[in-house]
Formats: C-alpha cells, structure tokens, sequence
C-alpha cells in the first residue's frame, strides 16, 4: 500500500510518500507563496496527487481547527481562505475520490508520539508545539480530546497575563519569536536579524543574554505547564516544534517545571517532560497513523 502524506503549514506543504509500516520516502516542500486562495491550495494538492499515483490515500495533517470526522475547517490557521470549506471533500473531489483524512497538525504531533515516540502506553498527555506559536493537542484515556467545538488544545490564545487579560495571547509572550525577540532587546540588536540559528550558536557559545532569554521563556512556558496540568492531571507532556531538538530547551523547561511544581502549596502529581521523538516528520506521520486508524 501506498499513501500520500501532506502536512499543511503556514509556509509550506510538506509531502512525501508512505507505507504502512510508516517508512516515509521522496520527501518535498511546496512553499505556501503558491497559493494564496483555497482553489489554488486544492491546485497544489491535486498536482502533488497527480506526481505521486496511483496512492490508497492521502493523509493530511493541517494548520487550523477542523471536524476529521467530515472534513470541515472551522478556521485555516495560517491559511485563512480555508476557513468554512471541507478540505476532504475538496480534495477527494480534485483527486478522483481517492480515500482522504484529515487532522490537525498538533493532534497529528501527539498522535505520532503515541504511535511510536515519547508517549508510547501513556492514556492522557499533552503536546505543546512550539513555533510561531504555541500549537496544543490532549488525550485524555487514549483518545484525542477535540472538545465540544473542535477548538480543544488552543494553546497559542490562552491569555497568561490575568492583571491585563486583554493584551496578548499566550502565543505573543511565548511562540518562538518571544524567545528571539527577548535575546533582541537584551543585545540591542534590531530583531529581523536574529533567526533560530544565530541565537542557538550564540547559546551553545555560552553567550550570558542568550542563556537569559532561554531561562525567561522556559520558565514561563513551565508555568503554562503547570497550569494544564492542574486542570488536566495528565502522565506526561511532549515537546515538539523545530527548537524542541535543542537539547538545552527541554532541559532547562525540565528544571523550570521541577521548581514550579516544589513551589506549589501542597504535594501535586508530577508529569513527565519529554522532547518529540520525530522531530520534522511528525506531523506526516501522525497525518498516517489518523488515516489508517479512522479507517478501521
């Protein structure tokens, strides 16, 4: 069997072909400045379709809150223009009634640390995608959690400051731009030009402001931490997102969450803290393991 596997971000379609037993082969980027309507998006979609068949299906894993049972977006993420279409519909329609499922990108996360990762055996955890936000899924006893509305794990619109609730998701105070923009200021440097790779080399230099702008966000992130899991009680959180394979960031969020949790009024349950074990492919394998699941 073989299966087109896609995951629909904000600046990109990643893809690649895939087996059953997960094996991902002829990885690919479309970059989304490709398509700015939902038309041209189910375009690339069919052109990807048509380089690859014949396929038993195409797994999707997307930006955005949608219903996987049917297909509907309820919002695009990144992708605006998809908000109110039904991304399974759109497809099988341009694909010739190939076989379609669709997730969202952060449940696609979970779902492939449950399947073969961090959070083999767990029944209720959470992954906390770090990027441009701060992307949110939950399982609770074995199954993913979508909520009454399919908006469950919004982690990025979470408001963490309760003296001005007003000003700012969770997503302005701790996407991964907080963390760059922090070493910015701290450096006086402008922020356009400190990317990712600059302050990580900087960080691995033993730079004392880079060090500074890591323990300030991990210790709010730990708090965030500490929060859900109050309200959730879960075995263990994972850690995604591309600064996740850092060692040094799940490290010093592990010591920010022991504190946090020693400071707490009384004895609470600790949950485990573990790095996503499939890094980049999560997404595409998490998009499988919902196809060949939701099928059964």
């Amino acid at each position: 069997m073989r299966y087109l596997v896609l995951d629909v971000g904000g600046s990109s379609i990643k893809h690649a072909l895939a087996d059953e037993r997960y094996h991902l082969t002829a990885p690919g980027r479309v970059p989304a400045a490709r398509f700015t309507t939902h038309a041209e998006f189910i375009d690339v979609i069919g052109a990807l379709y048509d380089a690859a068949a014949p396929v038993d299906g195409i797994a999707i894993s997307t930006a955005g809150e949608l219903d996987p049972a049917t297909g509907y977006m309820f919002t695009g993420g990144a992708h605006l223009f998809n908000a109110g279409t039904n991304i399974v519909a759109a497809v099988q329609a341009r694909c010739g009634g190939v076989p379609v499922a669709a997730e969202n990108d952060a449940n696609c996360a979970l779902l492939a640390e449950v399947y073969d990762g961090v959070l083999v055996g767990r029944r209720n955890a959470v992954a906390l995608v770090l990027g441009t936000g701060v992307g949110g899924a939950v399982m609770i006893n074995g199954r993913i959690y979508h909520g009454s509305h399919f908006f469950s794990g919004n982690a990025s619109l979470s408001r963490v400051d309760l003296r001005h609730p007003t000003e700012g998701p969770f997503a302005m105070f701790n996407g991964v731009g907080a963390l760059l923009a922090d070493y910015a200021n701290r450096v006086d440097a402008p922020r356009v030009e400190v990317d990712g790779p600059l302050f990580f080399a900087r960080l691995a230099d033993g730079d004392s402001d880079a060090e500074a702008a890591l323990e300030a966000y991990c210790e709010r992130l730990g708090a965030f931490i500490f929060n859900w899991h109050v309200l959730l009680d879960v075995e263990a959180f994972a850690v995604g997102g591309g600064i996740s394979a850092q060692p040094q960031v799940v490290e010093t969020l592990r010591r920010h969450v022991t504190a946090i949790f020693d400071s707490a009024l009384f004895q609470v349950p600790r949950p485990e803290v573990h790095a996503c074990r499939h890094g980049n492919d999560a997404n595409l394998l998490g998009a499988l393991h919902h196809f060949l699941t939701s099928r059964n």
